[in-house]
């Protein structure tokens, strides 16, 4: 019985000091790779910081020349009137040219926009590393929950074991006459309970794998086996470290930064609208009534300035919606900074508890499997009661079942707190 004891323990803890073949093994940097590469969260995440960088190559194209080429050709019939008199006319017209556009000066309004742009570009490109923090997580606890739902599928599988021996132990005794019947239909329902408890396990088993399949977007092969990691981390992280370290590197606080930044350029840039704008142009041109005839030609150089004085309110409302969303991008900042707060604080708690429950199922353990023995040596001597056994195998399967979840609470518990500091990688 001290074997098959040992030999739990062995399953719960000792699992992955076991090598397994390169090929068949996955760690978990692997699983995070496959995820970043694969997810279509992160392509939703790219593509959004892809269209913010196009927006400010857009808008910095207003700072350059704009050159555009021009050509024309018409047909003209019918009756042309030159004073008193009129003719008839049939002519065509073919018309070629270049027309060049410099903005000299606009008092700012295209400079904040450039500004703009640059900041929310900076800012999807955080909401970027924000969306690869959260699949890391995701990835962490997808890998972790299929990690102990092994464990677990192995302490159910070696209960089952152990009340299937438990039965041909009582069967045996039944037989030689030494206990009642009533020990072996215990020791059935037993057996019973360990084949339900077995089918759960193996259910929660595939169903982990699919999670994990599903983050990573790829079909895991049947024989691939998964890296464990069950150290604990000895670095003690106190509470103020933390939440520093979260306003620091937190995304989400960064991109908001950058958001307000933006919202007040912005506003400025509706401001200036008000404005006049200076542009230098020139030009030139061909002209010819026929195809096959010289061409004509025609330039021109000036400086246009135009001044808004009347555009229906528009310039006043683009104004009142820049400080609408400028007071919108302050109060989400301020909200942002209160969540991550909040966050902080309750994974940094529950971290600590994680440590203080894996010693607690420990010893937890260790007073089963002594509980354990003490039942199954009784029931040998005649002296004790299947009764017992049943608890004790009981408490035993509990206790190793909670040192297993602690053990990955932990590790969960660990990314979550990283998450949290923004420093999930």
């Amino acid at each position: 019985m001290n074997k098959i004891i040992l030999g739990i323990l062995f399953l719960t803890i000792m699992l992955p000091k076991l090598a397994y073949s390169q090929t068949d093994t996955l760690t978990l940097e692997q699983c995070v790779g496959l995820a970043l590469k694969n997810n279509p969260q992160i392509k939703i995440a790219e593509g959004n910081y892809g269209v913010n960088a196009a927006n400010l190559k857009l808008t910095r194209s207003a700072i350059f020349p704009q050159l555009m080429f021009q050509s024309s050709w018409s047909n003209n019939e019918g009756t042309t009137f030159l004073g008193p008199t009129a003719r008839t006319s049939d002519y065509q017209s073919f018309a070629a040219g270049f027309q060049l556009q410099q903005q000299i000066f606009d008092f700012g309004k295209t400079y904040y926009r450039i500004s703009a742009y640059t900041d929310l570009k900076d800012a999807s490109k955080q909401d970027l590393i924000s969306a690869k923090q959260d699949l890391i997580l995701a990835t962490n606890i997808a890998f972790f929950n299929y990690l102990e739902a092994i464990r677990m599928d192995s302490v159910y599988s070696e209960t089952l074991k152990q009340a299937s021996e438990h039965l041909s132990q009582a069967e045996a005794f039944y037989k030689a006459g030494t206990h009642p019947q009533y020990d072996v239909l215990t020791a059935k329902t037993d057996v019973a309970n360990s084949k339900v408890n077995l089918i759960a396990a193996n259910n929660n088993l595939r169903l982990s794998k699919i999670q994990l399949e599903n983050i990573l977007n790829s079909k895991l092969p049947d024989s691939f086996q998964l890296k464990d990691i069950l150290e604990v981390n000895q670095d003690s992280i106190n509470y103020s470290f933390a939440y520093q370290t979260a306003l620091s590197n937190r995304p989400e606080i960064i991109s908001d930064k950058y958001k307000i930044s933006a919202s007040q350029s912005l506003l400025t840039s509706a401001w200036t609208a008000n404005l006049p704008t200076i542009n230098a142009t020139a030009g030139y041109n061909w002209r010819s009534y026929t195809i096959d005839q010289q061409y004509l030609y025609s330039w021109n150089v000036g400086v246009t300035f135009s001044l808004p004085i009347f555009q229906g309110f528009a310039l006043d409302a683009g104004i009142e919606q820049a400080k609408a969303n400028m007071e919108t991008a302050q109060a989400t900042s301020d909200a942002t900074i209160q969540s991550v707060n909040l966050d902080v604080q309750q994974q940094y708690s529950n971290l600590e508890q994680a440590k203080e429950q894996i010693d607690a199922t420990k010893t937890f353990v260790r007073q089963a499997q002594e509980t354990l023995k003490l039942a199954e040596a009784r029931y040998r001597e005649g002296v004790g009661s299947p009764i017992e056994i049943t608890d004790a195998r009981v408490t035993m399967a509990n206790a190793s079942a909670s040192y297993i979840q602690s053990l990955y609470n932990y590790q969960v518990t660990f990314a979550r707190l990283k998450r949290a500091m923004g420093v999930l990688k």
